[in-house]
């Protein structure tokens, strides 16, 4: 098996597509230990399971119509993947319109979502974060972030939304199994022992950053309920590169770029926006935006060179000229000052040594087959080929459930009765800018209501 697939315990079971075997619903459920662990003064009618963005939101729609509901989240605290998005930021949502929203997704991640964007807004979400304290402000490119500048706020909003609603929370409790009987789902699995539902909402996020707990325990779980796993693959990942960046590259931004993976000289995968160079390779907006199609591009062929249009709104020939120009205006500059114009300084030496020019020369003393070379390396500047697309450095997961198995209007399984999805849990993987937390917010909040009909009481 091919290394960079043997790092994901997943691909070693079925390499393009994870089914569950067909689910065998017994009589009734035994405990090995014959113990109900009891949580307050009564097992819980519904039962959350993940305490990330999905989760929280789902346990407060829920417990806000009157249902008795139990958050369960294995780490000590709610929200750790939310504390470190945006950089510690926070990009909450986007702010354009929900049509806009929902069409940044694949399109038949799109249709799947559309109820449940419509069903909860964006502005709805904001609504409800700025009368818990939280204030919010879009940037031009429609990113919207607490204006405190801390993830921190935005979870502590939400704990409160789901304290007030009167959902009980326990922190530091891992799910171990979701149980089913011949009825439907019957409980789940702790350490501690079973606790009794006939009905639990999973949100437990995909595999992307498992030091935050969003280790894929899910998908395990719905494997064994008979639910099929799209192979979890990374969407908004860095890319790490062969050769790997000189240090004097690691650091350095660019800005305005378009990011292409071309293998056989063809463009497979391209994105526009920034660029940074890291240790390890490229990270960044544009870098992030292409990694999903580049991995499965990268997969197929496990070939894949990275290449840089420094200046995606100019052809070649408007650049040449551009730079016939500047050396007409100015040819006694060194050929590696000129360059300097179009890229970072640190950058420029680096590109014309790869491109085989000397930067030192004359720009009076160009050829002009030289001053074609020039602008045909800054609009496609090669800085190496994937090495690796690391899944768990990706802030979404491509891949999980597949979308055919869940009705996309209340969230519930179609193949397992009392069981609802929500999150980075399906198959769904959008664009960076805010779109995969309103998809987490949005499908948590139909996944709450449809599991807790209005006016049901909670005993």
């Amino acid at each position: 098996m091919d290394e960079k697939k043997s790092r994901n315990p997943l691909f070693s079971q079925r390499p393009s597509l994870l089914r569950g075997a067909p689910f065998q619903q017994p009589d009734s459920y035994d405990d090995e230990e014959g113990d109900v662990l009891m949580i307050g003064s009564e097992t819980s009618p519904l039962i959350v399971i993940g305490g990330g963005a999905a989760g929280m939101v789902a346990a407060w729609r829920a417990a806000s119509r009157g249902v008795k509901v139990l958050l369960l989240e294995k780490n000590a605290r709610l929200g750790i993947k939310l504390l470190i998005s945006g950089g510690g930021r926070c990009n909450i949502t986007h702010a354009g319109e929900m049509e806009e929203l929902c069409s940044a997704f694949k399109t038949n991640e799109s249709r799947f979502l559309r109820h449940s964007f419509f069903q909860f807004t964006n502005t709805h979400l904001l609504g409800h974060l700025n009368a818990m304290g939280v204030e919010t402000y879009a940037r031009e490119n429609g990113r919207v972030f607490p204006t405190s500048g801390k993830a921190g706020d935005v979870v502590h909003a939400l704990r409160l939304l789901v304290e007030r609603a009167g959902a009980e929370i326990v922190l530091s409790t891992p799910v171990e199994e979701v149980l089913a009987d011949s009825k439907g789902i019957s409980g789940v699995r702790t350490a501690g022992g079973v606790l009794q539902s006939r009905r639990v909402i999973i949100g437990t996020g995909g595999s992307s950053f498992p030091k935050t707990g969003t280790t894929g325990d899910g998908f395990g779980w719905l494997m064994k309920l008979g639910h099929t796993i799209i192979p979890p693959r990374p969407a908004l990942a860095p890319i790490h590169l062969d050769p790997t960046p000189p240090h004097a590259w690691q650091g350095v931004p660019i800005r305005d770029c378009v990011v292409k993976g071309e293998a056989a000289g063809i463009t497979l995968a391209s994105a526009r926006g920034d660029l940074l160079f890291t240790h390890h390779g490229i990270s960044g907006p544009a870098v992030l935006a292409a990694s999903r199609e580049a991995f499965l591009v990268w997969e197929e062929h496990h070939h894949l060179d990275i290449a840089i249009d420094l200046l995606p709104d100019k052809t070649d020939s408007e650049l040449e000229n551009e730079l016939k120009d500047e050396i007409a205006a100015n040819g006694t500059r060194a050929l590696e000052t000129l360059v300097e114009l179009f890229m970072p300084q640190r950058l420029a030496p680096f590109l014309l040594r790869g491109a085989g020019l000397d930067g030192s020369k004359k720009c009076h003393q160009l050829k002009k087959e030289e001053r074609r070379t020039v602008a045909a390396t800054l609009k496609r500047w090669r800085v190496g080929q994937v090495k690796e697309i690391p899944l768990e450095a990706g802030e979404v997961t491509a891949g999980g459930v597949d979308l055919k198995e869940v009705d996309p209007k209340t969230m519930k399984s179609r193949l397992i009765n009392g069981l609802y999805l929500c999150g980075e849990v399906l198959d769904i993987a959008g664009p960076i800018g805010g779109y995969n937390l309103q998809a987490a917010f949005s499908t948590g909040y139909v996944a709450g209501e449809s599991a807790a009909p209005a006016g049901e009481s909670g005993s």
